[in-house]
């Protein structure tokens, strides 16, 4: 949403807002606009969408609003995938940083406002809200099965994905991904496969930063300042994306070189009692087990304190958490983050403790943040994760706050 707002600003609109995390809302705030963009997340008896009915102002929801505004600008690339889909908008962004383009991602800094030349912009497959979008090249990194509160099979969101594909002038597809497989006839397609038309080989890692080859249409080598094999895939799927936009490497690749990561994407925050203090978005069984494998390729052992996100996906895909999170030394587990849902009888954190137990000895559940960091104190484990898609990165912060406390 805010950045939405910020492109609305560039264009000369009067933009105001508010968030619920950030002085609350009230009725007032709409009066006197032409048009109203809300989240689907906020329920629609909120004060400030009653009172824009009442006053007869618009209603439009963002993921429309996305796509109306896409379509005032020159060339789109939208990026979509169930993980990667933020980092590999903001790569794709900083290799476009010499045309001054307007890149929409939704982590704090990484969007910029820039000219309606390009547009380039996540492409969240929630509640199907990217087939809102017509883009001139669309980018599928994955397909596995998430938000189950919408999608209640994976048929289902396979065949979002198709539509979003068919909405696309050009698709570029994960090659080594099945089902990205037969999204598109005629995709481009990046990975490590043989066939891929874009490809790393010959990969190196020193202190998790990854380095390759280039083959396929383009020839060149690669070195990234971010860490983990899923960010070769990111970086492929962002080369490929401005190549096909008409970028030449020579262009693409030092400023991929440079990019250092976003937000909550394995982001070292700081040291507390001697541990590396790391915060991460991963919400999704895959992306904590990518995560985890990282900080492993960096550190001898590696802690985890992980928020799970909606009870949906909890319950849904709870041996896939157990599964991923015991990659890790020691698992602690914070309560449901629950978004925009009810609890579920049955569905909890305890519930999930228990499931990696089964697996493991070294797992622990909390009911507060202030009882997680205090634990964490007599922490083993050289790094710690603060992970999920919740608020769990105050939890990070207060542990860091802690111990500097303590240190004066």
């Amino acid at each position: 949403m805010r950045a939405l707002a910020d492109a609305a600003a560039s264009r000369g609109h009067d933009v105001t807002g508010s968030d619920n995390a950030l002085g609350g809302h009230d009725a007032k705030n709409v009066d006197g606009c032409d048009l109203v963009v809300y989240t689907n997340a906020v329920p629609q008896d909120n004060c400030e969408l009653v009172r824009a009915k009442q006053l007869g102002i618009p209603l439009v929801e963002r993921a429309t609003y996305l796509g109306e505004l896409s379509k005032t600008y020159g060339t789109v690339i939208a990026v979509a995938g169930c993980h990667g889909k933020s980092t590999t908008t903001a790569m794709l962004g900083a290799t476009f940083g010499g045309r001054n383009a307007t890149v929409h991602v939704g982590v704090a800094g990484g969007s910029k406002a820039g000219s309606d030349k390009y547009f380039i912009t996540e492409a969240c497959e929630y509640r199907a809200s990217f087939l809102h979008l017509t883009p001139d090249i669309g980018v599928v990194l994955n397909v596995q099965y998430d938000h189950p509160d919408y999608y209640k099979t994976e048929a289902a969101l396979w065949d979002a994905y198709k539509k979003f594909c068919d909405n696309c002038k050009k698709v570029i597809v994960n090659g080594d991904d099945p089902l990205c497989a037969e999204l598109s006839r005629n995709a481009v397609t990046f990975g490590l496969g043989k066939n891929c038309d874009y490809r790393a080989s010959e990969t190196t890692a020193q202190n998790g930063f990854r380095g390759f080859t280039l083959d396929g249409k383009r020839h060149a080598r690669v070195k990234l300042s971010v860490a983990g094999e899923h960010n070769v895939y990111n970086a492929l799927a962002a080369i490929a994306a401005a190549c096909e936009s008409g970028l030449p490497l020579a262009e693409i690749l030092p400023r991929l070189g440079k990019f250092g990561g976003i937000s909550r994407r394995f982001e070292r925050k700081g040291i507390a009692y001697g541990k590396s203090v790391f915060t991460d978005y991963a919400h999704h069984p895959t992306e904590i087990a990518a995560t985890i494998r990282t900080a492993r390729e960096i550190f001898p052992s590696v802690a985890v304190v992980f928020q799970p996100h909606t009870y949906t996906r909890t319950q849904s895909l709870m041996p896939d958490f157990a599964d991923a999170l015991s990659l890790a030394d020691t698992i602690v587990l914070a309560p449901v983050f629950s978004a925009r849902e009810k609890p579920i009888v049955g569905v909890s954190s305890q519930a999930l403790c228990r499931k990696i137990v089964e697996k493991k000895e070294k797992a622990y559940c909390f009911d507060t943040f202030s009882e997680i960091t205090e634990y964490c104190r007599s922490l083993k484990e050289k790094a710690v994760i603060f992970m999920g898609a919740g608020d769990i990165d105050k939890a990070a912060d207060m542990f860091i706050a802690k111990a500097l406390t303590e240190n004066k």
